[in-house]
């Protein structure tokens, strides 16, 4: 995938850059949504993008990202978008409050997560709104959820954060099932194996298909990356990690299930401050995330 150099430090072995991977990445500092290329360097850009909090590049090459101007305050525009290589903006849903988390479905349809309105929005790609859903946390407004994914079987998986839970959804919005964790949520994944990955503030943890817990780990496990929040993750080939810090020492890092740091940026590179989306760019197929 990437290069990386092994090199020895006081805390004992730690990989360090040689070659990063190039990534897409939501700099909420900068309103941009930016692909880095293997020195860590800007490549390509996109603004304004406020407040983007999620990201992915699809099969077609375009970037959908999306954005809330003001974070949605005083009835301010907030949506989705997506745009090609060449920054033209090919398609655009326009809604109301912040709006975090976004996913292209197999059908052609948009997953939405309309966080302050506390609904997941299923949107045709002629802007129908096709099927809303209002989840178990929607009083919360701001923090009734962050990323929202579609599941190969119709459900919705959906992190909401001040419930300290990932619920499951199906196609009718009736609650399947939930994972409760000690944090409050950012990301939750459902796995290839069935498992459910989660992480958020300060801990990640995976649940096996009834529920049970059978992995964690929290900052402490890593305390050289000064994590805040675990946010947008990306499970890699080989299982391992790929994070976004959210406001914490170092952007984003890639760790194994051994809690030990894989690779992670130097301090001179991906200067692009606090961003609560990525993707890496060199795996094959859709990502995982």
């Amino acid at each position: 995938m990437y290069k990386r150099v092994l090199m020895m430090g006081i805390l004992g072995a730690v990989t360090h850059l040689h070659a990063g991977p190039e990534l897409l990445f939501t700099s909420e500092k900068t309103s941009r949504i930016v692909q880095f290329n293997a020195q860590g360097e800007v490549c390509w850009e996109f603004s304004p993008a406020p407040i983007a909090r999620d990201v992915w590049r699809l099969p077609n090459g375009n970037i959908l990202f999306p954005y809330s101007v003001s974070n949605g305050v005083n009835n301010a525009e907030t949506g989705v978008m997506e745009v090609s290589p060449q920054k033209k903006i090919v398609w655009q849903f326009k809604t109301h409050g912040q709006v975090y988390s976004c996913q292209r479905m197999p059908n052609g349809n948009t997953l939405i997560g309309a966080t302050q309105q506390g609904k997941l929005l299923i949107v045709a790609p002629d802007g129908t709104i096709v099927s809303s859903i209002t989840i178990k946390n929607a009083a919360a407004g701001h923090s009734s959820m962050r990323n929202v994914r579609a599941l190969s079987d119709g459900h919705f998986l959906v992190a909401e954060e001040s419930a300290k839970c990932a619920r499951e959804y199906d196609a009718q919005g009736m609650l399947v099932r939930e994972f409760k964790t000690p944090f409050p949520v950012y990301s939750a994944i459902r796995l290839p194996n069935t498992h459910t990955f989660t992480c958020g503030k300060l801990g990640m943890m995976e649940f096996d298909s009834t529920g049970t817990p059978v992995w964690s780990m929290t900052d402490k496990d890593v305390p050289e990356l000064g994590i805040r929040w675990f946010a947008g993750v990306q499970i890699l080939p080989g299982n391992t990690l790929f994070i976004c810090n959210a406001g914490g020492k170092v952007p984003f890092a890639e760790i194994n299930r051994e809690k030990k740091i894989i690779w992670k940026p130097e301090s001179h590179q991906y200067a692009e401050g606090s961003g609560h989306g990525i993707q890496v760019l060199s795996v094959a197929g859709e990502a995982l995330k």
